[in-house]
């Protein structure tokens, strides 16, 4: 059990540097800094792939495929508070991904309508579905802004 634990603490360390890396992306994101992006974007990438690797191990030592069964199963209070620690870290990560991508979306629609605008072409409107189920075309922040 101690290799276990040992295992869910450096998950856990790994998780939080990335979350980090996830707070830097957004603070350059925020502030325009987009040449700290690439550095940024290969810190992660590293973080990640190691976060794989042992996420890997945490697999390949747990007897059962219900791992969350397993650790409470286990009784060790140490062990448990380090898993539940452990999946915080983790769903931290993804909430900060999920804004940065949805920061990073942003970007890219304003990007296209100022392309459309520099170069006086409409670029082909991205389809959706309204409330109503009729397919319309997807609003851009500059609608309506005639130059």
């Amino acid at each position: 059990m101690s290799y276990l634990l040992s295992l869910l603490k450096d998950i856990q360390k790994d998780s939080q540097q990335l979350f980090n890396c996830l707070q830097q992306e957004k603070q350059a994101l925020d502030d325009n800094q987009l040449d700290k992006l690439n550095d940024i974007a290969a810190q992660k990438q590293a973080l990640i792939t190691h976060l794989s690797e042992l996420d890997k191990q945490r697999i390949a030592n747990s007897p059962t495929e219900n791992f969350n069964q397993f650790i409470a199963e286990t009784r060790d209070n140490v062990l448990i508070k380090q898993w539940k620690l452990t999946r915080e870290s983790i769903a931290n990560c993804q909430k900060q991904n999920e804004v940065n991508g949805r920061i990073l979306n942003k970007r890219t629609l304003i990007n296209k309508d100022i392309l459309s605008l520099l170069t006086g072409r409409e670029l082909p409107s991205e389809t959706t579905y309204d409330a109503q189920g009729s397919q319309s075309n997807q609003s851009s922040i500059l609608n309506g802004i005639k130059a």
